[in-house]
This record gives structure tokens, sequence and C-alpha cells, in this order.
């Protein structure tokens, strides 16, 4: 009996660590998703290699702390409604009909559920973007206006900044190689 379980549990794939934030883990799978979406939400040619999964990982310890920051605060979730605004938004941006966006989606070996998660991430990374560094929320508009590094991005840009070096940040080098 004990060495049917062994087999029964040794047969389950198990995805390897590629970064430690925190502590959050994001896996080799994560990264290898959050390449493909890019590359299909950019409509480039699709790169796996080490460094478009070292970029890809990147942007997901960007994401992973703005998802710690969110939780702390009161940031409402996107609406079904700006989720599907969104996407049929990029659909007609992007695509003439819908077979050769379902193409799209097969050739980057993404789903549209996948990427329906990713967009709900995009439209709520924006409202608390813009809610915890736009101008108008950080006091006279005018004043914030005309100082250096007071725009939103570079506030948001500021604060990411701050968040990684208070964060213990780990990338697994296995999961970058070639």
């Amino acid at each position: 009996m004990g060495i049917l379980v062994f087999l029964l549990f040794s047969a389950q794939v198990i995805d390897r660590v590629a970064v430690v934030v925190g502590n959050n883990v994001i896996t080799e799978t994560e990264v290898l998703q959050e390449a493909r979406l890019e590359a299909f939400l950019n409509q480039t040619a699709l790169d796996l290699g080490a460094e478009a999964r070292k970029a890809a990982a990147d942007r997901l310890v960007n994401q992973q702390l703005v998802r710690n920051e969110m939780t702390v605060g009161a940031y409402p979730d996107p609406t079904d409604a700006e989720v599907e605004g969104a996407l049929k938004s990029f659909r007609q941006e992007h695509f003439n009909s819908i077979p050769a966006y379902r193409a799209s989606l097969e050739k980057y070996g993404i789903t549209e559920d996948q990427l329906k998660k990713h967009l709900t991430w995009q439209v709520a990374a924006i409202h608390f973007t813009d809610q915890r560094f736009s101008p108008a929320t950080n006091g006279d508009q005018s004043a914030n206006r005309e100082a250096p590094g007071s725009s939103t991005d570079d506030q948001f840009d500021a604060w990411l900044k701050q968040a990684r070096s208070q964060t213990k940040i780990q990338f697994k080098q296995g999961a970058f190689q070639q």
C-alpha cells in the first residue's frame, strides 16, 4: 500500500518556484503565462527565453507588491462591465474578427479566461494607481503638478522602488537559465 501511495503522489507535476516576494511565491508557470500574456497584449513575437522570463518575473514582482498594498487599503475590485469593456476594446483595436482573436489566443498559448483575469488585474491596478497616487488625492493639484516628480507615474515609481527595497525578493537562478 505504501508504494502505491508513493506512486500516486510522485506522478504529480510540481511547479518550480521562480521568485519569492516576501512570503509569496511566483512559480515558473506564472512567469511563462505572464510572458505569453504580455506578448499577446502587445501583439509581439512570443519570446520565452531567459531574458524574457526574467522581465516577466520582474513584472510579477511589481504586481505582487501592488497586490500586497491593495489588501491593506480599501480598493474596490473592477466590475464585470469594466473588464468586459476592456476586453471588447482590446479585441476591436487588434482584431478584425472573433475567429482571428481566438486564433491569436491559441497561437500565444493562452485562454480567454487567463486574458480576462489579466485584464481584471490591469483595471484593478489602474484604479489603485489613480486612487493612491493621483494629484487629486494628494492635496492641491496645482502645487503637485509643478513639483518635480509629482506625476502619478513618478509617485508610483517612487513608491514601487521603496516597496522593492523594503521587501525580500529572491529570484531563483534555475528558473531563468536557458
